[in-house]
């Protein structure tokens, strides 16, 4: 688009209509199949039997201040179906794969058939809002990641000069997050059983299943991760996270965070003792044809039936499980939160906070009895009725003084 510059049209009167009226005709930014365009167009400033010369002006200034300043409303001009596929084109290819696959799975199923026949200037924050809505039968992380892309789509707008406002997306709400599934962890026991009962199977060996499982249980690495591992990222007792493998693509780890550096004692022996007849640069669990299996092929053929034998399966259940678990006993062994969200790769210690899955019954069992112990009262022992209610209300109220 030509540079801006400033523009003070000629007003003119336009007569040969049944109501004359004054008009200017300044160069706006136009949104065109090459981009952006400068054009003359001609804009009404009033009727001539409802303004004069001067009151002309006057509203032609009005309209120069903001075309001269470069914020002359385009949006009303750009349709959001030419705007997607911009960003399918320049920005979605920027990211990572597997979000550029959920990207433009998303985009095609369920913002397309919503905005293909609005303008820009169509989508508003109500019009966003009731879109959401309408999407209550999805989870509450898809809604989401939903609201997430399409304001994603607008800001990418705005840096291209094409948007001047607020995000419809602002303050637009995905509704109340309720969990899909229960997040669980296994039992020590559970876990042996179901280690016990993973198959040898064409994708991969019992053994190496086991190893895979293990290798989650402790250091908590993604199974992307653990697919991703080379025989050289074995040190000793120490373990090196150097990249991810994800359904037929070598990929960067998930974050700064996540190039991590992670130590499995007595694991890392087993881990050698397995891949010693490999090359350094093979991937410790990968195939006959040298590439790691698909997580899905593992899950589907390996883990679950495991887990339905071992009696721990339920919906949601997969190696994210171990992972849960890691963080969880990790903490249980005495590391602190930072510590655990260090070892996890995690950006935030919020996102720790939720893989953390403590035993809730038995915990608050423990609370419960420790403060009841503090008023004279042992878990073995009932109440004594001799002690009223408003003799344990002060010496609860003397303990917190």
């Amino acid at each position: 688009m030509p540079n801006q510059r400033f523009q003070d049209p000629k007003i003119q009167k336009r007569t040969d209509v049944p109501r004359p009226y004054y008009f200017i005709r300044p160069y706006v930014p136009l949104f065109a199949s090459d981009g952006l365009v400068r054009r003359q167009q001609a804009m009404k400033l009033g009727y001539c039997d409802e303004m004069n010369i001067r009151q002309a002006k006057a509203r032609k200034e009005q309209v120069m201040a903001t075309v001269n300043a470069g914020k002359f409303v385009i949006q009303s001009q750009v349709a959001f179906a030419e705007l997607t596929e911009r960003y399918l084109e320049l920005h979605v290819p920027t990211l990572g794969v597997p979000t550029q696959a959920d990207y433009r799975n998303k985009i095609k199923n369920h913002i397309t058939p919503a905005f293909k026949e609005a303008a820009l200037c169509d989508i508003t924050r109500d019009v966003v809002q009731r879109w959401i809505n309408s999407k209550a039968k999805l989870a509450w992380w898809s809604r989401k990641g939903l609201l997430t892309i399409l304001s994603s789509i607008f800001t990418q707008a705005e840096h291209w000069g094409l948007w001047d406002g607020r995000n419809p997306c602002e303050g637009v709400s995905a509704g109340r997050k309720v969990e899909k599934h229960i997040k669980r962890i296994p039992k020590p026991d559970d876990l042996n059983s179901f280690l016990a009962a993973l198959p040898d199977t064409a994708i991969c060996s019992a053994e190496a299943a086991r190893y895979m499982v293990l290798t989650a249980v402790a250091t908590g690495l993604r199974i992307s991760e653990i697919l991703g591992l080379r025989r050289c990222d074995v040190d000793g007792q120490s373990l090196s996270v150097q990249r991810a493998w994800r359904r037929g693509s070598v990929l960067p780890v998930k974050s700064t965070a996540s190039r991590r550096t992670r130590q499995i004692g007595a694991l890392g022996e087993y881990l050698k003792t397995f891949a010693a007849s490999k090359r350094p640069e093979a991937f410790l669990f990968a195939r006959a044809n040298g590439n790691p299996p698909d997580d899905r092929d593992l899950q589907q053929h390996v883990f679950r039936p495991a887990a339905e034998a071992a009696g721990i399966y339920h919906p949601g259940f997969g190696m994210h499980e171990f992972r849960r678990l890691n963080i969880t006993w990790r903490q249980e062994a005495g590391a602190t939160p930072f510590e655990a969200q260090k070892a996890a790769g995690h950006a935030q210690p919020s996102t720790t906070w939720v893989y953390t899955i403590t035993d809730d019954v038995e915990r608050e069992r423990g609370h419960v009895d420790t403060i009841l112990s503090r008023l004279g009262i042992s878990p073995s022992e009932p109440i004594k009725p001799a002690v009223s209610t408003r003799e344990i209300g002060q010496v609860a109220i003397s303990l917190l003084q």
